[in-house]
């Protein structure tokens, strides 16, 4: 039996490694044979430390994006997990700035495609910032075009963060969807609480074609073929010539060499430039004995103390164009 491949998809910081772990959680009870597959952008793992202690083997991509530069990694990837561990179910988590399409390219390589079958892929999205990204005025066209393919293409799309937009607002979010997308049900929810079973239920549904591109989508014959990649996004209704997020994405990591003021800390995150899409990390504060892992985008900051020592003091950051030097400068402030 092939196994079930779920893919989680969603910009950076909408709430997948949340809803990753409650799944995990809801998993656990059933008994069953899961593999985490996780894609970070930068070498350093920081959300694939939250997922150790749910019982379930993780593998971690690091320092690339699933979606092109380490594609062939991917395919390896699964090959491995399911020559090895011969799993029932297979959870995949992408990068936030994946593009779903890239990701199912690599899915239909013929070393896979009669060992995996797609349930179906499952955007999340965070209602407080969507139409904000999604707005060719304050966003790029590389980060418009992930975003919408995000949700263009998802078989279920969780609305996440609702408790941090207005009814309206959310209302307006909603309509949007279902402009992009039409056919996925949209599921509400805070703090990505969803009824899990219906994760589980997911169905692929029939996405929306631009009237010339009625052919099937190929299969990808050799990992890395443009030519391929280009017919399975004409298919789809996507023009090949538009830049990649993913290649005009920066990270860098910072490592502590100590604790640092909470407050200090915490007002140097809300002041980072909005060219700095996400950070995040763990971190020490003064006075205080427990491991703290910290969350970043552009509108909330997030802290929760963290059990696990294991990861190192870092602090990971994610964006386009970024001061690395002048970043770091006022970070070292924390320390007094």
């Amino acid at each position: 039996m092939p196994a079930d491949v779920y893919l989680l998809t969603g910009y950076l910081g909408s709430g997948k490694t949340t809803l990753l772990q409650k799944w995990l959680t809801h998993l656990r009870v059933q008994n069953e044979n899961v593999v985490v597959l996780m894609n970070e952008m930068g070498e350093e793992d920081i959300d694939g430390e939250q997922l150790q202690g749910f019982g379930f083997p993780v593998k971690k991509l690091l320092d690339g994006c699933i979606c092109c530069s380490i594609k062939g990694e991917l395919t390896e990837g699964l090959r491995d997990i399911l020559n090895s561990l011969q799993p029932d179910r297979i959870l995949i988590e992408t990068t936030g700035v994946a593009d779903p399409i890239d990701v199912i390219d690599t899915l239909t390589h013929p070393e896979l495609y009669d060992r995996i079958e797609l349930k179906g892929t499952i955007s999340i999205v965070d209602a407080s910032r969507f139409l904000d990204l999604n707005s060719r005025f304050s966003s790029t066209a590389a980060l418009v075009k992930t975003i919408r393919n995000q949700v263009k293409y998802a078989d279920l799309i969780l609305l996440n963060k609702t408790d941090m937009a207005s009814a309206e607002l959310v209302e307006r979010v909603k309509q949007k969807l279902a402009e992009l997308n039409p056919k996925a049900p949209i599921h509400q929810a805070v703090q990505a609480n969803i009824d899990l079973s219906r994760l589980q239920a997911v169905k692929r549904v029939e996405h929306v074609r631009e009237p010339d591109s009625a052919s099937p989508a190929p299969v990808q014959t050799t990992i890395g073929r443009m030519s391929t990649m280009d017919r399975l996004k004409q298919s789809l209704g996507l023009k090949t010539s538009t830049p990649s997020l993913y290649n005009s994405i920066e990270t860098f990591s910072y490592t502590f060499t100590g604790p640092v003021d909470e407050k200090k800390f915490e007002d140097f995150l809300y002041d980072l430039p909005k060219n700095v899409y996400r950070a995040k990390g763990y971190v020490l504060f003064h006075g205080k004995k427990e491991l703290i892992s910290f969350q970043h985008t552009d509108n909330q900051v997030l802290f929760f103390p963290f059990e696990n020592f294991g990861p190192k003091l870092v602090a990971v950051f994610i964006g386009e164009g970024m001061d690395q030097q002048e970043i770091t400068r006022k970070l070292s402030k924390c320390y007094g």
